[in-house]
């Protein structure tokens, strides 16, 4: 990350990339050559005055292979629409484009992303370019500032997680239309491939094919529970190890011990007690971040998560405490 100040009115900006994944599958020639020019430029974001008063706010970056696209947003997270928006060819043989955005009263701080058309790409590198209206920043705060834009992006990915009764084991109990889960007595249920019928789980309703999204977990005074993320084609059934290899990403807490399971499993601080987890799916990324929720800090991240390109990740739940739920958030 960068940041500096410009001009009288002490203009502000902060950039940084915030999506870089690699490519999974063999290219072609051609489709090599078009990776190798589309990276495109960070962006630069200025704030252009009428009358001595601030106007509109100019997002310009070049050196794209196609046109990009441009997506503004507040500084609660939220899309805004362009003013309007040219393109045109720049020197080097690429696409530029410049955006424009009318400022709002009631927010100061506004991001620019750019990033290519991914309908036909497969490497696709994104920047945001954050902009403070207001203040300057010394380098401590500003990094603080660039947390705090990337925890409001993160929310406003909320996605509203319901648990699916049908993959549930026969020995949860699911309350609140699927918001709530203990474990419970074992019972008799239906026969469901889908079902898990060893561990102690259940996946959400919905399961993600593209995009961002975000859900929380209250797991206060929870004795034991594992919380993560599942590939639809992922075996359910037997015993068997949650690992990454077999398509689980999951952080579990047993015995008051944290960790993740990865590939050689990962110990985390026995300091650091949850009360409430939030989730971060970035399935083009195929990242899965783990936050406290409470104080937005960051615990853990899974990358390079494997599954075929648009197969169902699913949110995973697990529960042993027969006396705490584990309550999903509502969004």
């Amino acid at each position: 990350m960068s940041a500096g100040c410009a001009g009288a009115d002490r203009l502000c900006y902060f950039h940084f990339k915030v999506l870089k994944p690699s490519a999974r599958r063999d290219l072609s020639n051609r489709r090599m050559s078009e990776r190798a020019t589309v990276l495109g430029e960070q962006p630069s974001v200025f704030l252009n005055y009428s009358n001595e008063k601030p106007n509109t706010l100019e997002c310009h970056s070049g050196g794209w292979h196609n046109e990009p696209n441009v997506t503004w947003s507040n500084q609660d997270g939220y899309s805004l629409p362009s003013l309007f928006n040219i393109f045109y060819k720049d020197d080097s043989g690429g696409f530029s484009v410049k955006s424009y955005l009318s400022p709002k009263p009631d927010s100061s701080i506004y991001s620019c992303l750019v990033r290519p058309d991914v309908s036909s790409l497969q490497d696709v590198k994104s920047y945001l370019y954050v902009l403070n209206l207001e203040r300057t920043y010394e380098p401590k705060a500003a990094s603080h500032l660039q947390k705090e834009i990337e925890w409001r992006l993160i929310h406003s990915s909320a996605a509203d997680v319901i648990l699916d009764q049908e993959t549930a084991h026969s020995g949860l109990l699911l309350l609140d239309n699927g918001k709530r889960m203990r474990r419970g007595k074992l019972k008799d249920l239906p026969e469901n491939a889908e079902r898990f019928d060893f561990w102690s789980c259940v996946v959400g309703k919905e399961g993600f094919t593209s995009g961002s999204h975000y859900w929380v977990v209250d797991v206060t005074e929870n004795r034991s529970w594992r919380l993560g993320a599942v590939k639809g084609s992922a075996k359910r059934q037997g015993n068997f190890t949650m690992a990454p290899q077999l398509g689980y990403w999951v952080l579990v807490w047993n015995n008051d011990h944290l960790k993740a399971l990865s590939v050689q499993e990962t110990n985390l601080s026995r300091r650091l007690k949850l009360s409430s987890v939030g989730i971060y799916l970035d399935y083009e990324g195929r990242l899965l971040s783990f936050y406290n929720a409470d104080v937005g800090t960051h615990v853990y991240t899974f990358s390079n998560m494997e599954f075929t390109s648009g197969e169902k990740v699913f949110p995973l739940f697990l529960t042993l405490d027969m006396e705490k739920d584990l309550i999903l958030w509502a969004q």
